[in-house]
């Protein structure tokens, strides 16, 4: 009987833990920067917008600290091989593709905290302000938004492709998803 190579268990459980964060912020970040700013709304009505981008980047600065775990511990403790039913070529590709993955994970986090310390607003991780290290610059801070956003558009297509991949090959009888269980 053969058994098959898994990630092990503080792998498959910072991989879940972090999955779900980064889908719950790409949900937060597309319904935050619909709210209307404070002086959009009539008169006497509260904004809940500061509440929501204060909630994302402390999601966001939590998500950094465990992606660091993450790649600290995945430097430490070698990932199992693909199945070899599966094609070298996919083999390359699905490297590629989690090497993007590692990536973004690591620019998202990086260019939001940019993008916010170059606001007129303090940063804060769950309520904590975090020391200024720039002045206030709209222009830097616009720039900084842009290459978030154009970060998240691509990275979302990148979780779009990890997951195709999977159901693809679930669907070819492959046996991915064993790999990131908790058996």
């Amino acid at each position: 009987m053969m058994v098959e190579a898994r990630y092990d268990r503080v792998q498959v459980i910072l991989h879940w833990l972090i999955a779900v964060m980064i889908l719950a912020m790409i949900g937060l970040g597309l319904f935050m920067v619909e709210l209307p700013k404070k002086h959009e709304l009539p008169p006497g009505e509260e904004s809940v917008r500061a509440f929501y981008f204060l909630l994302h980047k402390s999601l966001g600065i939590t998500a950094a600290i465990l992606i660091a775990v993450r790649l600290g511990w995945r430097l430490m403790h070698k990932a199992p091989p693909l199945p070899a039913s599966i094609s070298k070529w996919q083999q390359r590709a699905a490297g590629a593709v989690h090497g993007l993955l590692y990536t973004f994970m690591i620019a998202m986090p990086v260019s939001g905290y940019m993008q916010s310390i170059y606001s007129k607003y303090d940063t804060k991780f769950w309520g904590l302000v975090m020391p200024r290290i720039a002045d206030a610059d709209k222009v830097m801070r616009d720039n900084m938004s842009d290459i978030h956003e154009w970060l998240s558009v691509i990275f979302m297509v990148l979780i779009v492709v990890h997951v195709a991949a999977l159901i693809k090959h679930k669907l070819a009888g492959v046996r991915l998803m064993d790999r990131m269980s908790l058996k």
